[in-house]
């Protein structure tokens, strides 16, 4: 960090505290901005929520773009208190978040973004081995979230398996990348911000990425010949809320609970969000005339093959980047949330928020103890 930034971030911090009213209010730091599906619903509409729901005693303010603290430095700055909390992708921090890595892939087995985000948020939060992930590096795990299925967005018309072969394609790591080298695809490192540029100057021929990114982000739905619909897995290894200790044991237990029922609120609401800006791209995607291509047999048989074949060697990775001991039985562990979830959400409304909130809060947040739960 540039001494200027620090300066900078420290005058804004200073500020901050000199006018909070009482230790109960808070800064969140995200480095997406507020338009975003996630910033906009789990950051900045949890924290008009608490507002609300507090009757406007505890003030949350939300500096989004990176503005307070950078990506790489979010974890460490919520830690030191720069920021009372946070969020951010496992993947920007593999080595810190060994278990978070470890079981990112797990959701090419069962790609649903509802289930991998009540699942992954239930195992941070309950489960010792996924909790102390994150306390270990000074932070409370508070929200997961996850994308909608990534497909291949491409700026040429594809669909099968040979005409995929050779193209260019931005692969956001982890499964994503090994499966499109599995079959043959050229992987391009670029950063979200330059997909758009990466497709309108030819350098890609297509992205792996949820269909949101139509029409919100990268913004490509002008860009875009064809939509490869074979689902795989959607982003969910992230928090979108964790919480300095020092700042969480500053609170009571009436304050804690209502931060978690607000939680449950935010996330339902980040998933339905999440799913309708994806369901109109594609809309608009197929109204422009753009192609919504099924995959071919060979090409579905590759994703089924690799994913049986162990995830394309998930578990060698767990053990000899992450340090997993036993990345089995950590997978067997975190299935169990899996299909935990997987058996709530049969027959759940997933358009309706009260019905999606009350699964949350029933399942999950009523569960959790505030008066013991970061109290360590």
């Amino acid at each position: 960090m540039s001494k200027f930034r620090a300066v900078a971030i420290g005058l804004i911090a200073t500020n901050f505290i000199s006018t909070m009213g009482m230790a109960k209010d808070a800064m969140l730091t995200t480095f997406i901005e507020p338009s975003h599906v996630v910033a906009a619903n789990l950051q900045l509409g949890w924290a008009e929520a608490v507002r609300q729901a507090s009757n406007g005693e505890m003030n949350i303010e939300v500096f989004t773009g990176g503005a307070l603290l950078p990506a790489g430095g979010t974890m460490s700055g919520v830690a030191d208190g720069v920021a009372q909390i946070g969020m951010l992708p496992a993947a920007y921090s593999p080595s810190e978040l060994p278990v978070a890595n470890a079981v990112g892939d797990l959701g090419f087995r069962k790609p649903d973004p509802y289930v991998l985000s009540f699942a992954f948020t239930d195992f941070m939060m309950n489960e010792e081995v996924g909790y102390n992930d994150w306390r270990k590096n000074g932070v409370i795990f508070g929200a997961g979230f996850s994308t909608p299925e990534y497909y291949y967005i491409c700026n040429k018309d594809v669909g099968t398996l040979a005409e995929m072969q050779g193209k260019r394609v931005r692969l956001p790591g982890l499964g994503w990348a090994r499966f499109g080298q599995h079959i043959g695809l050229v992987p391009v490192a670029l950063p979200a911000s330059e997909i758009y540029i990466g497709f309108e100057r030819g350098a890609l021929d297509c992205v792996s990425i949820d269909a949101s990114a139509l029409i919100s982000g990268p913004t490509i739905l002008e860009l875009t010949k064809s939509v490869v619909m074979l689902p795989t897995m959607p982003g969910y290894s992230s928090a979108g809320l964790f919480y300095n200790p020092t700042w969480w044991k500053s609170l009571t237990n009436e304050e804690r609970r209502l931060l978690l029922d607000q939680t449950a609120g935010a996330m339902a609401r980040t998933q339905i969000a999440y799913d309708a800006v994806a369901a109109d791209g594609l809309k608009q995607a197929k109204d422009r005339g753009i192609k919504l291509n099924e995959p071919d047999e060979a090409l579905k048989k590759a994703l089924a093959d690799w994913v049986a074949d162990g995830v394309g060697g998930m578990a060698e990775l767990a053990r000899n980047q992450h340090g997993i001991e036993d990345p089995e039985a950590l997978f067997a562990l975190f299935e169990t949330y899996v299909q935990k979830w997987d058996g709530l959400v049969q027959g759940l409304d997933r358009k309706d928020e009260a019905a999606v909130t009350a699964l949350l809060k029933t399942n999950l947040f009523d569960q959790i103890d505030e008066a013991t739960y970061g109290m360590e």
